[in-house]
């Protein structure tokens, strides 16, 4: 290619892209207009392992809950959100789109916090036992009608409080019934 043929085709290749990376430059704020809010996933182990909680967000309907073995469908509201108690330890779940047009294919739901330590666990499990036998005390004594009050003079872990406030709730509300 000759001196003068290959300087004017790079002068229009470079006048072409400068054209057309000042059209993607004008017309990205319109797009930025149409931003659609970030749906996100979150799965909260409880404490003891019993269960999980999976809460979503941002998401429009119809969607699924897919656990790696099983796919349910999600009810979300109005809102866009959704709240669903699963008896099982798996922390893995993706929200899947039903249909192929809707944002967010797919979103892997992210696990909250982190796994007890076995202190923890020993102290929660301390304080639940604890808690239940304030809370059956509390309710013979009073005719389930003052329920248990911790003594916070105590110097205890704050896992140990949840366990005592979990296990008191529970026993006196076994005991007493649970409209009280």
């Amino acid at each position: 290619m000759h001196r003068r043929n290959r300087h004017t085709l790079l002068c229009g290749v470079l006048a072409s892209s400068v054209a057309l990376g000042g059209a993607a430059a004008l017309a990205a704020p319109a797009a930025a207009q149409a931003v659609v809010p970030a749906a996100s996933c979150t799965v909260t182990p409880d404490p003891q392992g019993r269960f999980v909680v999976i809460t979503g967000e941002g998401f429009t309907p119809p969607r699924n809950l897919n656990d790696g073995e099983s796919t349910e469908p999600l009810n979300i509201d109005a809102d866009g959100n959704f709240r669903v108690q699963r008896f099982q330890k798996n922390v893995d779940y993706t929200v899947l789109a039903v249909n192929e047009d809707q944002d967010f294919v797919f979103v892997n739901c992210k696990v909250a916090g982190s796994t007890p330590s076995a202190g923890d666990s020993r102290e929660y499990q301390k304080g639940y036992s604890d808690g239940h036998t304030a809370g059956m005390k509390a309710a013979s004594r009073s005719n389930c009608d003052v329920p248990p009050q911790p003594d916070k003079s105590q110097d205890h872990s704050e896992s140990y409080w949840r366990g005592w406030r979990s296990g008191a709730e529970t026993s006196f509300d076994s005991y007493c019934g649970d409209d009280n």
